[in-house]
């Protein structure tokens, strides 16, 4: 970005990283920016650069500032610090600019010079600081020491290596609607307009080079959706027919709901607690040229909303921790407790529980969670089947298993594989009422 519009970028990403620091996600602070505000993207950016460098941050700005200064100017300072370890812009640029940005800003116009001593100290320090703050391992796997236990205790000496993909920016997948094309018509399509793309999974092409939505070929048409190939497996393992009445439980932002009404014809419910989510439902049905009946209402209280005839099909998305997305949402670690992975496995007990009646004999349930973690995958399903004779378990993994548990990952592809080598994390299981 330019150096002049540098200065208004941090000032407007100033109450945005504040917002993230109290507790708010992403997706939320970045609704107090206009979607058609020209410099949006610009902010968003610099945000992610902060959040993917959080621990690092506090770090730092913990060993250059003696005393804490007014929330503003500690926000302007970390986003500058962001920027400057990332090392993509010029080092004097970032400086000079957050200066600007404190000189027109009536808050913070005192602390310009405080802000740039504190910019240019790290300039001539940064080598040492970096070194000693990348021997915390809350800085080393920007997360939480709670957290990284968590991931320990799943992942074992595979640990450092799924922090290290998790802080990377993750690719950009889109998921190729085989009713209007086909995978290798909508790659050559990529390619003839300079955007190379490779296969992933059955249905997902990765492209090289991330570029908005409005730029990618086929996309406005509903050729082709954004959609991470793990989460593209949902709509292919429940495997829903022509004509069967499906029900998406969580259904928002829509892609599962889309994807399965590509691969079949099928009468679907696709329900969302949240008004505004729902409407993204709905945009994105829209603009694939797709039908099914949206609806707000919560999956947990079916009598409002349940007509009484059953679904042969439920695709149950539950609200989970989502630490298997990490790498996209940076910001979850330090938005969860402790004590909110048994909250929402009971959470996904009970709307596994409420989902059962409504599934017809013979049906099937498909259990999903961006979760790695096993009290809101495997633990919670084992007890269900426990607890329900009348539930089988059908094998969905590549060798066979009944719980399908994918860690994230990036490799290359087998040729001719339908399993996705590149993915978020995902726990699957799909259950038969027999």
């Amino acid at each position: 970005m330019s150096s002049a519009a540098l200065a208004v970028t941090l000032t407007q990403t100033i109450p945005l990283w504040i917002g993230v620091k109290k507790g708010l996600s992403i997706e939320k602070v970045l609704e107090g920016l206009p979607k058609d505000s020209e410099n949006r993207s610009a902010c968003q950016s610099v945000l992610y650069t902060a959040v993917r460098q959080r621990a690092l941050l506090q770090k730092l700005s913990s060993d250059l500032i003696s005393r804490a200064p007014a929330d503003d100017v500690l926000a302007l300072i970390e986003l500058a610090l962001g920027l400057l370890s990332e090392g993509k812009e010029k080092p004097f640029t970032v400086v000079n600019e957050a200066v600007a940005a404190a000189k027109h800003s009536r808050k913070m116009v005192k602390a310009a010079n405080f802000v740039n001593a504190i910019l240019r100290r790290f300039g001539r320090e940064k080598t040492e600081l970096l070194v000693k703050a990348e021997k915390q391992p809350t800085v080393r796997f920007n997360a939480p020491d709670w957290w990284i236990r968590r991931y320990e205790a799943v992942f074992g000496e595979q640990t450092p290596e799924i922090f290290a993909l998790q802080q990377k920016h993750p690719p950009m997948t889109l998921r190729v609607n085989t009713g209007k094309t086909s995978v290798e018509e909508a790659q050559a399509k990529l390619e003839k307009a300079g955007i190379p793309a490779e296969r992933v999974g059955k249905f997902g092409l990765i492209l090289l080079s991330p570029r908005p939505v409005k730029d990618v070929p086929g996309f406005l048409e509903g050729e082709v959706s954004v959609q991470d190939a793990g989460s593209q497996l949902a709509a292919e393992l429940l495997d829903a027919k022509e004509g069967m009445r499906v029900l998406d439980a969580c259904a928002a932002p829509g892609g599962k709901t889309a994807h399965s009404l590509e691969l079949a014809d099928v009468d679907m419910t696709a329900l969302e607690i949240d008004p505004k989510r729902a409407s993204r439902i709905t945009e994105n049905l829209d603009r694939l040229g797709l039908k099914a009946k949206v609806t707000v209402a919560d999956a947990g209280d079916p009598k409002k909303w349940w007509d009484g005839r059953p679904f042969e099909r439920i695709l149950l998305d539950a609200p989970c921790t989502a630490s298997g997305i990490v790498r996209r949402h940076p910001d979850i670690p330090w938005s969860r407790k402790p004590e909110d992975i048994a909250k929402l496995a009971r959470t996904q007990g009970k709307l596994l529980e409420t989902m059962w009646p409504l599934l017809a004999n013979n049906g099937r349930i498909l259990y999903a969670v961006c979760s790695v973690f096993p009290e809101e995958g495997p633990r919670g399903i084992e007890a269900f089947c426990a607890r329900h004779p009348d539930a089988k378990l059908i094998p969905i993994g590549p060798e066979g298993e009944n719980l399908l548990s994918l860690s994230p990952a990036e490799g290359p592809e087998t040729p001719g594989s339908v399993w996705p080598a590149t993915h978020d994390g995902f726990f699957y299981a799909l259950l038969e009422k027999i």
